[in-house]
């Protein structure tokens, strides 16, 4: 039960992630240090140290395979984060 817990709030955390990694696209260039703010901005939201990389991993795959931002978009706004 604590494991279903943890994976639905990286789950939720990658959402996230895709929304602002999304934001930091909207220029056309994506930098290191946009990456970085993005991971301490998951820091502080609660993602833990240790699931953050797999977090940003999973936030780039989801903001890549999507056409438009708007279905995370409503599931970020829903979450009690």
């Amino acid at each position: 039960m604590f494991f279903k817990k943890e994976k639905n709030e990286n789950n939720d955390l990658s959402k996230v992630a895709a929304l602002l990694i999304h934001a930091a696209k909207i220029d056309e260039n994506f930098s290191k240090s946009e990456e970085v703010i993005i991971k301490q901005a998951l820091l502080q939201i609660g993602a833990k140290d240790e699931n953050l990389e797999k977090i940003f991993l999973n936030g780039k795959k989801i903001e890549e395979n999507s056409n438009q931002i708007l279905e995370f978009t409503k599931e970020v706004k829903s979450m009690d984060l």
